[in-house]
């Protein structure tokens, strides 16, 4: 996210990227210790933590990004919604695909652009 340039939506930048052949291959270990997430407290303990820890750095981005300060409220918000998106997407992908070796990139680039898309449409209801 670093290389998103200036005036680009992040749905259209991430579009580009995966164009040219998606993601590489996921480890199936990876795959497989984000899938125990849901069943092992101290594995979910771990994943949420690590998520809680890349808010102040998608807080950093954004902020930079609209010319806001880091800890305004709405880039907080930005920044929640983006990194539960990414959360969302993984775990999807981990769920799905954990069993596939094979699983291609592109699939995780499909589902992770899905959610980045669903998280820029707002709240709908």
């Amino acid at each position: 996210m670093s290389h998103w340039p200036p005036g680009t939506t992040l749905v259209d930048f991430l579009t580009a990227a995966f164009h040219g052949g998606g993601l590489p291959a996921a480890d199936p270990a990876v795959l497989g210790l984000v899938r125990m997430t849901h069943t092992e407290p101290a594995l979910r303990a771990v994943w949420l933590q690590a998520h809680d820890d890349a808010l102040p750095v998608l807080q950093t981005l954004l902020a930079r990004r609209s010319g806001a300060d880091p800890d305004d409220l709405r880039v907080k918000v930005h920044a929640a919604t983006l990194n539960g998106a990414l959360r969302a997407a993984a775990e999807d992908f981990a769920r799905r695909c954990a069993d596939d070796p094979d699983a291609p990139g592109d699939e995780l680039a499909a589902r992770l652009l899905a959610a980045v898309g669903a998280a820029s449409e707002g709240l709908p209801y």
